[in-house]
């Protein structure tokens, strides 16, 4: 045990003492080393991206930053379709301004996130193999770049107010503006961004010793400001309308937030068991994670800082929305960036008491580190998944349609209805929402639509929009009961909330008037489906 501490403490000593190696020939290779790395990592990507099927949640954002007419319309789409925050949408929306095309999101998420990970190989105080390694694990590898969604731009705004955070003094408004966009990209970085506010606080209360306490107070009021606005606004466009489907937090009493504040302190392994996807035991779970917590024990305020974030992610996880690995990243990032600034702020470790430069050693090079090794493996499976099967199957479909001369023009009825969200990246042919009735590319969750939907009426409807815009249409069926089963009624979406029926005797009659135009069955996501034509 002794010779493994010392093992860790003369690997940890390069991230102390020579962190960036400036004007020394060493650092002049260690920086081509790192554009080889980089120029390694944006291959790998851009490769994935080539082989990738953009999934319902990737295109969902670009077909509503699609409809707006000017940046001010967002606000209203994203509030009655989607409710997450303003600046990815503006982002896309500006993109697909100037160069109007689909590509506008692939490449939008690819350059977000190359710059988070230059930015974090450039100047995070980690040495280079720490550095290299998690930038090839699978949230800067796949979830947070092949995956066009928001949670990119939070890696690099967090990088980057990591970055800042060591200048707060001198430049407190531009963190305090970072931070403001920060919170305004996902619901769970506004919640970061709370927690940041407080350790600037704090950090500001255990340095005041530089200079007056209503000093210290009087320059803090102008980013406070800034940082409240910043997650007011993210409050603004994410708090549930009365009318949604996609959660049920009105309904939430404070038993279950004490039950879900136990779980998240007791249990976090039920919030974030996907950190550790090598089907570890539970206890294994919440030693990486406490360890990595209190290897921040230098400043004990950090650590209640990480600690209040793993639980206020976990109770949103338990009761208002579950957490996904994208969403469970978030906080291996957070770790990071409180590591991060944490040894930029320790100007020489040989003042560190021992028992706080153990913890600190053992937080990074043995928690963390697992973290990202672990994360690693769950990289190339994502990746090699990707590569060599279909995420969705719209690709393959939309392909069909371009080449067909019959159904190229059909009009497409999904069921359910977002089974067809992305398809819309690929072709331009009409989906009709039948739940809602009416034509459109995204399905609004809002409980103002037909809940119970029955094959018979799937088929009159089929045969209404045949006869009055005297096409061809296309009944796309993505329920894997419907394929085997001669009776079920399939509950699905939000809170179940859906349902889609039939019977023996309606199935034989859907049978008798269509026929199979093609199986799109391949996808290992949920967008695989059978697609039927009328007789």
């Amino acid at each position: 045990m002794h010779s493994l501490t010392n093992s860790i403490k003369r690997i940890a000593s390069t991230t102390f003492e020579q962190p960036y190696l400036k004007n020394t020939s060493i650092g002049y290779r260690q920086r081509i080393i790192e554009l080889v790395i980089l120029g390694i990592w944006i291959s790998i990507v851009v490769f994935t991206v080539s082989q990738h099927e953009f999934w319902r949640d990737e295109v969902r954002a670009l077909s509503l930053a699609q409809l707006a007419v000017s940046p001010f319309d967002l606000y209203e789409i994203i509030r009655q379709y989607d409710g997450h925050p303003f600046l990815w949408y503006f982002l896309l929306y500006v993109g697909n301004s100037i160069f109007h095309t689909p590509l506008v999101l692939p490449v939008t998420s690819i350059l977000i996130a190359f710059l988070a990970v230059a930015v974090f190989m450039r100047c995070s105080p980690f040495p280079l193999w720490l550095r290299t390694l998690f930038i090839f694990s699978a949230f800067p590898l796949y979830e947070y770049s092949v995956m066009a969604r928001n949670y990119g731009i939070s890696m690099l705004l967090l990088f980057v107010s990591a970055v800042l955070y060591k200048n707060r003094k001198s430049k407190p408004l531009l963190l305090a503006f970072v931070l403001a966009l920060l919170a305004n990209t996902n619901i769970h970085s506004a919640m970061l961004v709370c927690f940041i506010m407080v350790l600037w606080i704090l950090d500001s209360c255990v340095d005041v010793h530089t200079g007056s306490m209503r000093k210290t107070c009087s320059s803090l009021f102008p980013p406070i400001a800034i940082v409240t606005v910043g997650v007011l606004l993210c409050l603004l466009f994410t708090w549930p309308r009365p009318d949604t489907m996609m959660t049920s937090i009105k309904g939430i009493d404070g038993s279950d937030v004490l039950h879900a504040f136990m779980n998240s302190l007791v249990k976090p392994y039920y919030a974030f068991s996907d950190l550790v996807p090598l089907h570890m035991p539970h206890v294994f779970t919440i030693i990486l994670l406490y360890l990595a917590i209190f290897g921040l024990f230098y400043r004990l305020h950090y650590v209640l800082v990480a600690l209040g974030s793993l639980v206020t992610l976990g109770i949103f996880f338990e009761i208002v929305y579950r957490g996904y690995y994208r969403h469970q990243g978030l906080f291996l990032l957070f770790l990071i960036f409180l590591y991060w600034i944490l040894i930029d702020s320790i100007k020489d470790t040989q003042n560190l008491r021992k028992f706080s430069k153990n913890m600190l050693y053992v937080g990074i090079y043995v928690s963390l580190s697992i973290l990202i090794v672990m994360n690693i493996y769950k990289g190339k499976h994502l990746i090699l998944k990707d590569i060599n099967r279909e995420y969705s199957s719209n690709k393959s479909f939309a392909q069909y349609l371009h080449t067909s001369e019959k159904y190229k023009d059909a009009i497409l009825i999904p069921e359910p209805n977002y089974l067809l969200e992305s398809f819309p990246y690929y072709d331009s042919n009409q989906i009709y929402m039948s739940r809602e009735n009416r034509f459109g590319s995204f399905v609004s969750f809002t409980n103002d639509i037909d809940f119970v939907l029955s094959l018979p009426q799937l088929v009159d409807i089929a045969k209404e929009l045949q006869e009055k815009y005297e096409k061809t249409v296309l009944i796309v069926i993505g329920h894997q009961e419907f394929f085997y089963r001669d009776r079920k009624r399939v509950k699905y979406s939000y809170g179940n909330k859906l349902q889609f029926t039939w019977n023996s005797e309606e199935l034989a009659a859907f049978k008798r008037q269509t026929f199979l135009v093609k199986e799109f069955t391949s996808a290992f996501g949920d967008e695989s489906y059978n697609v039927y034509a009328l007789k």
